[in-house]
């Protein structure tokens, strides 16, 4: 029997996770990364609007990402918050199969081959699953599944 695995990988989780935590940045370019106030560290992440209108990149230092863009809003890493939404996304696809291998934080492999009486194939499940999370900034819209077969 060929099996049905997919990848879910949560882009840009940090900066998502932020932006439904702080609901006045959601229209905003928002960084997760060092402290601005003594101008050190790098951005870890960073949302669309913040790659897209002013070209931040992930790994480069603050202060040059505030260069570029003067209204970046700046959040510390709050790893407990992540973690509880991590925990989240995996009960979500815990609803599809008791087959989760975790990688990372924002990052894990399902195995939905005994799922697909219920659910569909993994192709149809991914698009299903992506296209009813709700709004452009939630974790789960911005987890994009990869479905494939082993």
């Amino acid at each position: 029997m060929e099996r049905s695995i997919m990848h879910v990988d949560c882009d840009k989780f940090y900066a998502s996770v932020e932006c439904l935590h702080h609901p006045e940045a959601r229209d905003k370019p928002v960084v997760v990364g060092g402290d601005p106030e003594q101008r050190h560290g790098i951005v870890l992440t960073k949302n669309e609007i913040a790659k897209g209108n002013t070209g931040v990149k992930t790994g480069e230092a603050i202060w040059q990402a505030k260069r570029k863009c003067p209204g970046l809003i700046i959040f510390p890493p709050n790893f407990p918050l992540y973690v509880r939404f991590s925990r989240l996304v995996r009960e979500i696809l815990l609803e599809y199969t008791n087959q989760l291998e975790p990688f990372g934080i924002d990052e894990c492999w399902i195995d939905v081959t005994g799922s697909e009486g219920l659910f569909g194939r993994s192709e149809t499940l991914a698009k299903k699953r992506y296209n009813s999370a709700s709004g452009k900034n939630s974790v789960l819209r911005s987890a994009s599944a990869r479905a494939g077969t082993r």
